[in-house]
């Protein structure tokens, strides 16, 4: 009797330390919280709120549409904004006030590449998910498996660039000029190595600026003395971009000019006025692109606010679209006997990476969504031409991803 009873409680113990280490087993299931939120470090003071204002349209815009459509199965999905003020400290402080005040379960991380950088060892050590629209390839090599890159990558973008200006525009006297940041330089470095590579030709003259800066005549003298016939730019702010687009006017240097996404954002028309007009830009998106599902976003975006979306409000509600689609898929949130459930926040945030990680052809306004063996989502990118301070596309360009 004694070693019955034994065996017996011997195997209901064994059973139950099985069912414990099933994920989602209903044990470990607690109710859901009133709203599955999601963190966003983003400007919202300084110079640069104009451009974090944009993003949150786009990830409003696309709430009103996750939670008309029941939400994360049943429970209505909420963002949770936190001021960087455009600095890495401020980045910083937001995002562990979003992780350990907010206890977010998951968190967008910035698009500014320097703040990423910042936030990736908060992010590593903590195992939280975060989707990031930084483009920087230095990102990549961190290589953080939470971090899921929600724009097409800078060296995918160089590669882009340098093709259009070789083989589109007819450039062999090219310049670069760029932000002294991360995204900046690294944009700036990848380009030079895929004009160098690609076609054997060496940038004449590299030309770097701080962020903020006022005054960029000395760097556009210098291309003008260089002989280049095109200059590529990485830019981090739009504020910045459209100064320098003024002053290269002013001092009448008439070269073809490549530049970054933010040249194409839509305010960055009112600061510089007519000097925008002639340009090119890696756009990332655009309003002149006739995809049904671009053009169905721009009528909405504009009925809602009054004005056309740009990249800034087209990523950010793009990425918000396909991560509503992971959770669901990742049954964070589970309904039983009626009742929404949610899993415990380890188990849910390793749920939530392995269904971004199996992302595969998800159509949005920026393009689509196909995790890659870095953890980057987008491979394409629209090429424009801003003419009357209108779009004008030119072409979209389209790589393979690298998948496992």
């Amino acid at each position: 009797m004694t070693r019955r009873f034994v065996a017996s409680s011997l195997a209901v113990a064994l059973l139950c330390m099985a069912i414990a280490a099933v994920p989602g087993a209903a044990q470990e299931l607690a109710p859901a919280p009133k709203t599955f939120d999601v963190g966003f470090p983003v400007e919202m003071s300084g110079d640069a709120a104009i451009t974090g204002d944009l993003q949150r349209k786009g990830t409003e815009m696309a709430l009103e549409k996750i939670n008309a459509e029941g939400g994360i199965n049943g429970v209505p999905m909420r963002f949770i904004y936190e001021d960087t003020k455009g600095t890495n400290p401020g980045a910083i402080s937001a995002f562990n006030k979003l992780l350990f005040s907010h206890n977010v379960i998951m968190s967008f991380a910035t698009v500014r590449s320097t703040m990423v950088h910042a936030l990736a060892p908060i992010i590593k050590e903590n195992e939280v998910p975060a989707i990031f629209g930084g483009s920087a390839w230095s990102l990549s090599e961190l290589e953080v498996p939470w971090m899921f890159r929600v724009r097409t990558d800078d060296r995918t973008v160089a590669q882009i660039m340098a093709k259009f200006m070789v083989e589109d525009l007819g450039h062999k006297k090219i310049a670069g000029l760029h932000d002294s940041d991360a995204f900046g330089t690294g944009g700036f470095v990848e380009t030079a190595k895929a004009l160098k590579e690609m076609y054997g030709i060496d940038v004449l003259t590299e030309q770097k600026y701080s962020t903020g800066t006022k005054d960029y005549t000395a760097q556009l003298l210098a291309i003008k003395n260089s002989g280049a016939t095109c200059v590529f730019a990485w830019g981090t702010r739009l504020e910045d971009d459209a100064i320098i687009l003024r002053q290269k006017a002013q001092l009448g240097l008439e070269v073809d000019f490549v530049g970054s996404a933010s040249y194409s954002s839509t305010p960055i028309r009112d600061i510089a006025g007519d000097s925008v007009n002639g340009i090119y830009s890696a756009a990332g998106f655009t309003v002149a692109n006739d995809d049904p599902l671009v053009q169905e976003y721009v009528k909405e975006f504009q009925a809602k606010y009054g004005e056309l979306p740009d990249e800034n409000s087209a990523w950010t509600y793009s990425s918000t679209l396909m991560l509503a689609d992971a959770l669901r898929k990742a049954n964070v949130i589970q309904v039983v006997d009626g009742k929404p459930m949610m899993l415990p926040t380890k188990e849910a945030r390793e749920a939530i990476r392995q269904a971004l990680k199996g992302v595969r052809d998800f159509k949005t306004p920026m393009g689509s969504y196909t995790c890659d063996k870095w953890n980057n989502m987008l491979h394409e990118m629209p090429i424009i031409q801003i003419v009357d301070r209108k779009d004008k596309l030119i072409k979209v360009v389209s790589m393979e991803p690298e998948l496992e």
